[in-house]
């Protein structure tokens, strides 16, 4: 017998076409088949392809136009903050000279009387504590108010300064000056 049995299953070469027959599949893997695309999904990909493209280079251009107008305000922002700070400088110079020369004034005339000196310091006009009801819209005094001891509150200062204008007017006596003790 001139066939031969190679794969070892009973089968010849002259039976399976010369092709030594494999536990494998004959056709190959999913992956490697494609399927033929139709003319729809090709076109459609090519417009996909062109407006993906287009829509990148809007992109890239609104994201310029962004930059350039975030640089804008960045440089007027920084603009502002120097003319700010200057100002407030200026601002703060001039409160420092008033200050000094009241500092100078007080300390001239502490030695003379000295709730005389320390009642001045004493705004005259006495904030107002917060109301609730129909007189809350008021208008609002000009003295910037000490926090109290509970957050949001203000401390009421109009004892301590009616116990200092009271000094003022009536010191003790071993507070009073020898030429305010002999007038009397």
């Amino acid at each position: 017998m001139s066939l031969l049995d190679t794969t070892g299953d009973g089968l010849t070469e002259e039976l399976t076409g010369g092709a030594a027959a494999s536990d494998g599949p004959i056709l190959p893997p999913p992956m490697e088949m494609q399927l033929e695309e139709g003319f729809t999904l090709r076109e459609w990909r090519r417009k996909n392809a062109i407006r993906l493209e287009e829509k990148e280079i809007q992109e890239k251009e609104s994201m310029k136009e962004i930059i350039a107008a975030a640089d804008k305000y960045k440089a007027e922002f920084h603009r502002n903050w120097k003319a700010r700070c200057n100002n407030n400088t200026t601002i703060n110079r001039e409160k420092e000279k008033l200050y000094l020369e009241s500092r100078e004034k007080f300390h001239a005339e502490a030695g003379k009387n000295y709730f005389k000196a320390i009642a001045e310091m004493i705004p005259k006009e006495v904030p107002k504590l917060e109301k609730r009801g129909k007189k809350a819209n008021e208008k609002p005094t000009s003295v910037v108010v000490i926090q109290g001891p509970k957050p949001g509150k203000p401390t009421d200062l109009s004892r301590m300064r009616q116990i200092l204008v009271t000094l003022k007017y009536n010191p003790p006596t071993h507070m009073k000056l020898e030429k305010d003790t002999k007038q009397p």
